[in-house]
């Protein structure tokens, strides 16, 4: 994961993440960056300092997708009344077809 200016990004074990704790959580607060933590040569985790966490949160923006969404299923982000009238359209537009096909 990259910080706004992509310094310090490093890259441990998890063994040696428990060892280093308190001056891996210093140095993240005063220099900022990023550390993977692996397990079993995967990243498990990542950890960043206070200032990039709120840096990543305001650059968000918008709220995050499900990875896996249920077949015909819509996420609502804005205008309810909006996306009623989307949701109601799809819906005729659906039925329509199934009636079409049988």
């Amino acid at each position: 994961m990259a910080t706004s200016k992509n310094q310090n990004k490093r890259t441990i074990g998890k063994a040696q993440a428990r060892q280093q704790f308190s001056p891996l959580v210093e140095s993240l607060a005063t220099s900022g960056g990023t550390v993977e933590i692996t397990d079993y040569g995967k990243v498990a985790a990542v950890m960043l300092g206070y200032k990039d966490y709120i840096s990543l949160l305001a650059k968000a923006g918008e709220p995050l997708k499900p990875k896996n969404q249920l077949r015909g299923s819509m996420v609502l982000v804005g205008d309810l009344e909006e996306a009623t009238k989307e949701i109601s359209k799809l819906m005729l537009e659906s039925v329509a077809k199934t009636a079409a096909e049988l």
